[in-house]
């Protein structure tokens, strides 16, 4: 601990030598034709509003075909604090984020998708956490705002991991076992990262990986570090973009997956990347690869990992179901109900008020959000419906029960 101060020490007076000011924060800004719908307008009136005090915003153009530039440059032209950096081929977001990492004069850094708004206090309260514990780094969660709004945390309990605890949060660093959940979330933007810690880290993700990067960055940084932080509170709205990477069909997505477990094996000699933290990497790349059988890949049939038929021995032989929903899980149910002898299908519907139309025995709500479902469910009961006619079942990703097989959780 000495060590480490005394070289906070001589970094502090080197920079002050040659007049290099020092800030509390960075905030990171990867840009790639975000332009449309007022989105990224809309992200840097967030990031300008922070009640935060001296902090810079480094937005990293990635070569933008669009109107971001643009949008960029009026709003940096308005606020000092913003400075831009054009990329003149586009090289990719980990490219984006090292390009902006290695400009940072922040203490802590932090990231901020261009599609994506933050409340204005989230750096503040992020910075305050960091600076009272002297975490490295502090990690909350996001809510995810699409067809509905839901929140995500870490499945780890708050607090402080310093010295004492820090096996305990690697342990559940990838995925929490027991709770069969993952542990602490990928995402960078809902985090804060020492920037003498983060520049090393960052640019030792390999710009190749375009996807789960921000999972190897977050679990990279979690092996260097000594102490995160990890509080239950969301600022950060993470704005579903159903044409993304991560939602559209990619033919390489398999190579994409190999690209991350190629990463990871080369983490593998760490000597804090313990037996159980190889098995949850494994178990991570197995959820990636039923995740891409499932609906990332391509395939025309969805799901086919994903639901099995065990929900339809829970209902009585011959009762007449009407499924609730759509999507892939509602046409997934209806697909099994016609292809099965056991139970008859009475029709879909997206409404409450649809319902009266139909004969059935029992309504199936077919979304897997628990509060939508409750939502539904309280709608349904208040047109008079019994409560025991409507039935949800719980459908957990198909790895878990691989898992569980082998003894893992």
């Amino acid at each position: 601990e000495f060590r480490r101060v005394l070289f906070r020490s001589k970094t502090a007076q080197k920079q002050r030598r040659v007049g290099y000011k020092l800030m509390i924060l960075s905030i990171i800004v990867p840009v790639y034709n975000m332009a449309s719908e007022g989105k990224l307008a809309f992200c840097l009136d967030s990031l300008v509003n922070q009640t935060i005090k001296d902090y810079e915003i480094i937005a990293v153009d990635d070569c933008s075909t669009d109107r971001s530039n643009e949008i960029l440059s009026d709003f940096a032209n308005k606020d000092f604090r913003i400075k831009l950096v054009r990329h003149n081929i586009n090289k990719g977001l980990v490219a984006a984020r090292k390009t902006g990492v290695n400009r940072a004069k922040g203490e802590y850094v932090g990231f901020v998708d261009g599609d994506d708004w933050i409340e204005p206090e989230m750096y503040d309260s992020l910075y305050a956490l960091a600076t009272e514990h002297d975490a490295d780094m502090v990690s909350s969660g996001y809510i995810l705002e699409g067809g509905y709004v839901s929140e995500e945390y870490d499945s780890v309990d708050e607090g402080f991991y310093g010295s004492d605890r820090r096996q305990e949060i690697l342990d559940k660093l990838i995925f929490n076992m027991p709770h069969k959940d993952l542990g602490i979330r990928g995402s960078l933007c809902c985090k804060l990262f020492r920037r003498e810690l983060l520049v090393d880290v960052q640019n030792r993700i390999p710009d190749e990986i375009t996807y789960s990067e921000d999972k190897m960055c977050v679990l990279t940084f979690a092996l260097e570090c000594r102490s995160i932080y990890v509080v239950r509170k969301a600022w950060y709205h993470y704005m579903i973009n159903s044409s993304s990477m991560t939602h559209e069909a990619n033919v390489d997505y398999l190579d994409k997956v190999n690209a991350v477990y190629r990463y990871l094996i080369s983490l593998y000699p760490n000597p804090d990347f313990t037996e159980s933290m190889r098995v949850q990497a494994e178990l991570y790349i197995t959820q990636l690869l039923i995740k891409g059988i499932n609906n990332l890949i391509g395939f025309s049939v969805k799901n086919l990992m994903w639901i099995g038929t065990e929900w339809m021995h829970k209902i009585p032989g011959g009762s007449r179901v009407l499924l609730y929903g759509e999507g892939e899980l509602c046409k997934t149910y209806e697909r099994l109900i016609n292809r099965n002898n056991k139970l008859v299908l009475a029709g879909v519907v997206s409404s409450a008020a649809d319902v009266g139309s139909f004969d059935y025995d029992y309504i199936v709500i077919t979304y897997k959000y628990v509060p939508k479902v409750d939502e539904i469910k309280k709608e349904l009961l208040q047109t008079g419906i019994l409560d025991e006619r409507i039935l949800w079942f719980e459908q957990k990703e198909i790895f878990w029960n691989f898992a569980e097989s082998a003894g893992l959780c």
